[in-house]
């Protein structure tokens, strides 16, 4: 029996996998430089420990209960607390597919041609970029084909989801060993000097206000992001007492300490003044990064290499992703919750077992939304380069805005009596109550200077793109009709 049991080194390792991505520091160093290094370490400290023991208590105590987030929150709170929440959590992965479905051509197009061309301007001699407007098409073509092949069964494309995982891992230890390796050969001396001011400043105009500043928080907590996922995993342990905390502190300071390496190792193979003045966004900041790399081992052919690597290994992950997330979401939304919510033709299954008409309905709705960018893009133009960043925006606020109905939903659940707690970490009600305080804190706060900076900065738009799908997602929700005896 025991040898069907998780140690304590698995565990660690399935969380490291689970949240570091080379990604992250891709895109932290080209907006922050060194001063996301700071802004990591607190979002490793204060959100991702604290928060992950918080949904292993949760989960522990609910493991014998169907319904997953749903349930834990309607038992903690209320059936149209848990109900708003949950829509919050799909809304967020609805929102990850219209920004997927839009980017996910930048790592494909540095595998095919070694540069990102989504960012060239095709006027069609016109004066306007069409460039956002035909991403677009692309995007929504790539919905319904996906919303079709998933009708067939999500698990028959597994392989690709496995495969650019894989990609993905190699480009971690590529990129963290291959940094140590590039600072050892250059004298122990670091490309981008590492400075006081360096770590509290950004390089990058864009971050150098204090509140787009502030607003990076939101993208340091969505790097560890993901984890509430390890909540399933508790019982699994061979000493589950002994083990959880242990493992959770040790994998936490492990990725705070890779995450640290990371930005370390960039700063060791370029300084960031080497980012290209033009042509540049936060997305392909990552390939930029491996060509540098392959250019200090190898030479320019190896700084080819790994970046079409790079590309490619993104580009899988990316669909693979693409693929299992626009189903599993939108089952858990329907099945986790009471049959009574949803008609009937959103529950019947086909013979792959597939829910075809919840799946059209979402697929129209992120085709929807595609749309009316797409639209607009030809009304205000912006250019892809606009456009990537502020996906970026809005998928960090559309996937961290959950956590606080999680949290919250915690807190109630650890406060009430009458619900069993089969595993407590946090022993007194102070650390309960301190806990909850500085998670929703770093979360909340992070979340309104995110959506306040376009705002001050007069860039209206971006401001209405970046909350638009929350708000709607939670008006509808907080519309729908529950029955009077599930209600409280």
């Amino acid at each position: 029996m025991s040898a069907k049991k998780l140690k304590l080194g698995a565990f660690i390792l399935m969380i490291l996998t689970s949240v570091f991505g080379v990604t992250n520091i891709g895109i932290g160093f080209y907006r922050m430089g060194y001063a996301a290094i700071p802004m990591f370490v607190i979002g490793g400290l204060f959100f991702f420990i604290p928060f992950i023991l918080m949904m292993i208590e949760f989960g522990t105590g609910f493991r014998k209960e169907a319904g997953g987030i749903f349930t834990w929150m309607r038992h903690s709170v209320s059936t149209r607390f848990a109900f708003i929440g949950l829509t919050m959590w799909f809304a967020s992965y609805v929102i990850w597919m219209f920004g997927k479905a839009l980017s996910m051509w930048v790592p494909l197009s540095f595998m095919l041609f070694g540069r990102d061309i989504t960012v060239i301007p095709v006027t069609l001699g016109t004066g306007i970029d069409f460039g956002p407007f035909i991403l677009g098409v692309v995007a929504i073509a790539l919905v319904a084909t996906v919303t079709k092949l998933i009708t067939f069964g999500s698990a028959r494309f597994a392989k690709v989801a496995a495969i650019g995982g894989l990609s993905v891992v190699a480009l971690n230890v590529l990129l963290l060993v291959g940094g140590v390796l590039t600072f050892a050969v250059s004298g122990m001396t670091l490309q981008e000097p590492l400075t006081q001011a360096s770590l509290a400043a950004s390089p990058n105009a864009a971050f150098n206000d204090i509140i787009p500043f502030l607003g990076f928080m939101v993208f340091a907590i969505f790097a560890y992001g993901g984890v509430e996922a390890m909540a399933g995993v508790a019982d699994e342990l061979e000493d589950p007492e002994r083990d959880l905390k242990r493992g959770i502190f040790l994998s936490g300071a492990f990725i705070v300490l890779c995450y640290i390496i990371g930005f370390l190792a960039v700063g060791s193979i370029m300084r960031w003044s080497d980012f290209p003045a033009e042509g540049i966004t936060s997305l392909s900041a990552l390939f930029i990064i491996m060509l540098e790399l392959g250019r200090h081992l190898g030479g320019e052919w190896l700084g080819q290499v790994f970046m079409r690597f790079a590309g490619l290994g993104m580009f899988l992950s990316y669909l693979g992703a693409f693929i299992a997330l626009s189903y599993a979401p939108l089952r858990q939304f329907i099945t986790g919750t009471p049959s009574y919510f949803w008609p009937e033709r959103f529950q019947r299954e086909n013979e792959n077992g597939v829910r075809i008409e919840a799946l059209k309905v979402q697929a129209w709705v992120v085709c929807l939304f595609i749309a009316a960018k797409s639209i607009f893009t030809l009304i205000n133009p912006e250019g892809a380069a606009a456009l990537y960043e502020l996906i970026i925006t809005m998928t960090n606020v559309g996937m961290t805005l959950p956590y606080m109905f999680l949290i919250y939903a915690w807190y109630r659940y650890r406060n009430n009596p009458a619900l069993g707690k089969d595993l407590i970490f946090f022993k007194s009600a102070g650390s309960v109550l301190l806990a909850t305080i500085i998670s929703l804190i770093l979360v909340a706060f992070g979340n309104v200077f995110t959506v306040v900076a376009p705002f001050i900065s007069g860039d209206i738009s971006t401001g209405v793109w970046t909350i638009i799908g929350p708000l709607l997602f939670v008006v509808i929700a907080m519309r729908f009709k529950i029955k009077q005896e599930d209600a409280h």
